[in-house]
């Protein structure tokens, strides 16, 4: 169980002292955070970060709506959920401002418990999933720019060993042919490296125990063959596989065999689906 901070505003004390027992009785662990001053839970929100804020509606000086709208107006507290609690705003015009102004969902009073703790889980798990979501792009951006640093950095290394051998194709032709022919083998070994790397990154966020699962289960399988297992359980017919893998369709064709008799399948098992179970 997580230990999610839950900011409550309402500026009656009987309704602070509702919902705080209710978060102590059926999810203690939750941490509850308190005020009857919308201000003040502004300033609440920029230091402590809650993870969901239930808000009154209708509060004096601040009602719920500008208090969403200052909350979302600033860069730090912009992506706290809020779920607004009312009394008397129920009607669909009412909720449909309210989701409107960035609410992500709405609570009844007088409050009812399990309203309450459905309606907050609800919020909670959507802004996990976020979160997570943020985190996913954050990883692939800072894996995109450390790659594109990377290939600038072997196209460097690359275009300084051409420029080197374009001397010697007067000099000594056949020598610059050995030079060049061998300038394109580590380039394309190290294209296969870097299209498996990205691959394997996005393939493990999705799949994250296939290869642990797959190793443990057959592990006389090669690196090669986990490569092309991958490949083969997301579908992918001969012929890409074989581009990825700077090899021939009938090549691959061969390697699925031997997989097959690595692993014992019987004749007429599906490998795909096979492979998809780990």
């Amino acid at each position: 169980m997580e230990n999610y901070r839950i900011l409550i505003v309402d500026d009656l004390a009987d309704n602070l002292k509702a919902m705080v027992s209710i978060f102590m009785k059926y999810e203690p662990d939750y941490h509850t955070l308190q005020t009857n001053n919308a201000h003040k839970a502004l300033e609440i929100a920029t230091q402590k970060l809650p993870d969901l804020i239930i808000c009154d509606w209708d509060m004096p000086e601040l009602n719920g709506i500008d208090f969403i709208n200052l909350l979302k107006n600033k860069e730090v507290t912009k992506d706290i959920p809020v779920i607004m609690a009312t009394g008397v705003m129920l009607n669909t015009d009412h909720l449909k401002i309210a989701l409107d102004a960035g609410a992500v969902d709405y609570v009844r009073k007088p409050i009812e418990p399990v309203e309450l703790i459905a309606r907050t889980k609800a919020a909670l798990l959507i802004t996990s999933y976020y979160k997570q979501l943020l985190n996913n792009q954050k990883e692939e951006l800072t894996a995109n720019t450390l790659s594109l640093v990377k290939s600038q950095r072997i196209f460097s290394e690359f275009s300084k060993k051409v420029e080197d051998t374009i001397p010697l194709i007067k000099e000594n032709p056949a020598k610059a042919e050995q030079e060049l022919l061998a300038i394109n083998r580590q380039l394309k070994n190290t294209n296969e490296k870097e299209l498996w790397k990205k691959f394997n990154l996005s393939f493990s966020k999705v799949h994250n125990n296939f290869v642990a699962n797959l190793t443990n289960a057959y592990p006389q399988l090669t690196p090669s063959d986990i490569k092309l297992c991958s490949f083969i359980m997301l579908g992918m017919a001969n012929k890409e596989i074989a581009s990825l893998m700077n090899s021939s369709s009938n090549s691959v064709k061969v390697s699925r065999y031997r997989i097959r008799k690595k692993m014992g399948l019987e004749k007429g098992t599906n490998l795909q689906n096979y492979l998809a179970r780990f």
